[in-house]
């Protein structure tokens, strides 16, 4: 039975994760834990919640677990789950167990015919070991062990780590034979290029649902009330009607590039229809987990969490540090990590009122399908999906001081007519179903962006007004002799900027002349485009029905993705303003400052965050530090009648309104000035 979702209630807002994934050598497990210590920490952090570690991807327990399949760690000096479910007990605060999913080394290691099976023997064993969800894993260890923990430490929720990012293709007897029953398909495939490929991952994603959906089941039976998460299912990597009865929605984020992960995940995340929350990590480390040994973790600014977060807020979601004090094995905490988590959870509460139980203003809807996500190539059921073309895509609509939502085909299906502008990303293999609603909302008025150069195909030349003159791939490594530094002169094209010219990058470019279309840009061979011009459009727009289809013939968010150059950005800002959405609210912000619109009650919230950084640039360092102020930022607004209140939120600063009252029955004019946003400042607009 699917399950709409639940949580603890409106005042539990900032959490705490702690794990420490235990090992069967640790050798003094909760030596140094005590509750008196844990209640001054969970003060300091000023937490509503916690979670904390319970069986991590080890497969191990620091509790004494009596499930027969359980793997016990030998040295437990003191009972962590209880002294954590005392402590939180004491405060008042639920307790969720932090507990792995697929990957369980443990239980792979004590029973092999558990573990997922290869299409071929691995060179090494590999790091993590994963568990087969058609395995007795869930009715033999997994739910024994939940019941076990309700039982005896009454915890109050499950967060499943280790589980949608775990799952990879699994060729045991049971899967083989239930993938052939299920598709008429005699062998499944190993091949990535394999056409039967999609399918079977796609049986694997609802071998995983059905896994998940037994667990949550298990526990809702158990006792009701208990909330059961599964990380990272239902997010961003994982496109299309949430269907298993999970009770919230939440992943812990990038470990370093958190800010701009989060500008993608939480605007995908609040249009599930669930409560939601994004673990920040309270560390990072410059050179990455392979190079530990020369960058070891260390704690995040608080500024930097306090950025992250302010993402989440803005659009509705709940936020959770994930604290872990590496290199102790006894269960202590650091009392001056706590205390600066304390002070990311104070910027945190002060935005609850004005966050929670919000909804979006529209304006711009990127698509984010389902359908092209499942087509493509990839062995694991979260990782190693391209999604840099929805990723760009965000991140120059973003920079161009637009609102934006990100939507899979289940979403934004229902509410096409809602959204002023709708960007497709390079979404070529999209169903037809959305191509066929897409353009009946271009021919009633709605404004439409696609992108790439196989989206042609599925649109038609004529409904953008073009000309197809065919694909040309470009070449991958630049070509000619060793005489100079510039041997190349085919790799790239160019486009015409209002900044200037630059080169993009497209492994395929649809060369396309206007048959009827305005051509906002041709592509060039070098940077001087008078001399160098082609007769190839880099950008067009046709009027269509009531609306505008605008086409851009190669993977220009993908390309700025990946490299994120100023000129390309004025070039999609630049084809986005002549669309010309009929928006009710504009902002004009410097690039640093992303826009998140919402509605709650009778008030509009223009949110502003800055995500500036005070650190010059530095290849290796991802750390946010002594943010600089960044302005001025303009709001203009048509309303009907003079604001009753125009403020500015959670910044001291100055704002400054003026209402010019429309003529002739027309709307009038609301325009808002403020000087400088700090972090997080919104400005509230109440009729």
């Amino acid at each position: 039975m699917k399950r709409p979702g639940a949580w603890h209630g409106d005042k539990y807002y900032f959490g705490v994760h702690y794990d420490m994934h235990v090992r069967r050598d640790d050798p003094a497990i909760g030596a140094r834990l005590n509750v008196d210590d844990l209640v001054a920490n969970l003060k300091a952090m000023k937490c509503d919640w916690v979670q904390t570690d319970c069986k991590g991807h080890p497969g191990v327990t620091g509790w004494k677990s009596r499930v027969p399949a359980a793997t016990v760690n030998p040295h437990i000096r003191r009972d962590m789950m209880k002294v954590w479910r005392e402590a939180t007990a004491r405060l008042k605060l639920p307790l969720h167990c932090h507990y792995s999913g697929i990957i369980d080394n443990a239980a792979a290691e004590k029973f092999p015919a558990w573990e997922v099976v290869p299409a071929s023997p691995p060179e090494k064993p590999p790091s993590m070991r994963k568990i087969c969800p058609r395995s007795p894993y869930l009715e033999k260890l997994l739910i024994p062990q939940m019941k076990e923990l309700l039982d005896r430490y009454h915890v109050d929720g499950f967060w499943v780590d280790g589980d949608l990012w775990g799952v990879e293709p699994c060729y045991c007897p049971a899967c083989r034979q239930a993938f052939t029953e299920a598709t008429g398909i005699a062998e499944p495939p190993v091949d990535l290029n394999d056409p039967h490929w999609p399918a079977w991952m796609t049986f694997h994603r609802a071998s995983f649902d059905a896994y998940v959906t037994r667990y949550c089941d298990a526990v809702h039976r158990h006792k009701p009330g208990v909330l059961v998460c599964s990380n990272w299912l239902q997010t961003f990597g994982d496109p299309g009607e949430p269907t298993a009865p999970t009770d919230w929605i939440s992943g812990d984020n990038t470990w370093v590039f958190g800010l701009d992960a989060s500008r993608c995940e939480a605007r995908f995340i609040s249009t599930r229809g669930k409560p939601w929350d994004i673990m920040l990590w309270n560390f990072y480390c410059a050179g990455g987990f392979e190079h530990l040994d020369t960058s070891p973790w260390v704690a995040k600014p608080a500024e930097m969490l306090m950025q992250e977060a302010a993402v989440s807020l803005a659009l509705g979601g709940h936020v959770q540090v994930y604290e872990s004090p590496q290199y102790i094995r006894d269960g202590r905490l650091i009392p001056w990590r706590s205390r600066r988590i304390g002070e990311v959870a104070a910027f945190v509460k002060a935005r609850r009122s004005l966050c929670t139980g919000t909804g979006t203003v529209p304006q711009v809807a990127v698509l984010h399908s389902e359908h092209h996500y499942r087509s493509l190539p990839s062995k694991n059921l979260h990782w190693g999906y391209d999604t840099d073309g929805v990723r760009g895509a965000v991140y120059a609509i973003l920079e161009s001081s637009y609102g934006v939502d990100v939507l899979d085909e289940w979403a934004l299906l229902p509410r096409l007519a809602e959204f002023p502008m709708v960007v497709v990303p390079e979404q070529d293999r999209m169903s037809d179903a959305m191509v066929g609603a897409l353009k009946e909302y271009a021919l009633a008025g709605g404004r439409l962006l696609v992108t790439g150069a196989r989206c042609l195909e599925r649109f038609g030349a004529e409904f953008f007004g073009v000309k197809s003159e065919g694909l040309v791939s470009v070449q991958e490594k630049n070509v000619g002799g060793p005489a100079g530094p510039y041997p190349c002169k085919n790799a790239h094209f160019c486009v015409s900027t209002p900044l200037g010219v630059t080169p993009v990058y497209s492994r395929e470019i649809h060369r396309v002349t206007p048959a009827g279309a305005t051509a906002l840009s041709y592509f060039g061979t070098t940077p001087i485009p008078d001399d160098d011009r082609t007769p190839f459009a880099a950008a067009t727009v046709q009027r269509t029905g009531k609306g505008l289809a605008a086409y851009i013939p190669f993977a220009v968010f993908k390309d700025f993705k990946t490299n994120r150059y100023p000129m390309e950005r004025a070039f999609i800002g630049e084809v986005l303003a002549t669309l010309n959405p009929q928006l009710a609210l504009r902002v004009k912000a410097p690039v640093a400052v992303d826009v998140v619109l919402r509605k709650k009650g009778p008030a509009t919230i223009v949110h502003l965050i800055n995500r500036a950084s005070g650190i010059p640039n530095q290849p290796n360092n991802g750390a946010i530090d002594e943010i600089p102020e960044v302005g001025p930022i303009r709001i203009t607004a048509a309303c009907a009648k003079r604001p009753g209140n125009v403020s500015l939120k959670l910044e001291k600063g100055r704002l400054s309104w003026t209402f010019k009252p429309g003529k002739n029955g027309n709307a009038g004019t609301l325009a808002v000035t403020i000087p400088r946003v700090r972090i997080h400042a919104a400005v509230v607009v109440i009729f």
